[in-house]
């Protein structure tokens, strides 16, 4: 288990060393809040030069209009935004 302390994963924590040993090169996120804690995370995995994908539908913001700024931003620099049906879809193929 890794225990987050501040507003992204990777930051203070040993999320990059558990995901390197486990041969993990994408990161799916979910979580709150979009333009703060999922935001963070999503920007330290790119640091850390990860896959990000972000499930827009299983990410929330108090404001709508925020939050879909955010994931607008997210999708045009740092990750892939897909739905939660996309994401399963994906993982499915992969086996």
């Amino acid at each position: 288990m890794v225990v987050k302390k501040g507003f992204g994963g990777f930051s203070n924590t040993p999320l990059d060393t558990v995901l390197r040993n486990m041969g993990v090169t994408t990161c799916v996120v979910a979580g709150v809040t979009t333009c703060v804690c999922v935001s963070t995370t999503v920007r330290g995995g790119v640091e850390y030069n990860y896959q990000m994908i972000v499930v827009n539908d299983a990410v929330a913001e108090v404001d709508r209009t925020t939050h879909e700024a955010e994931l607008n931003t997210m999708a045009r620099i740092f990750a892939d935004v897909k739905t939660t049906d996309e994401v399963i879809e994906m993982l499915g193929s992969r086996r």
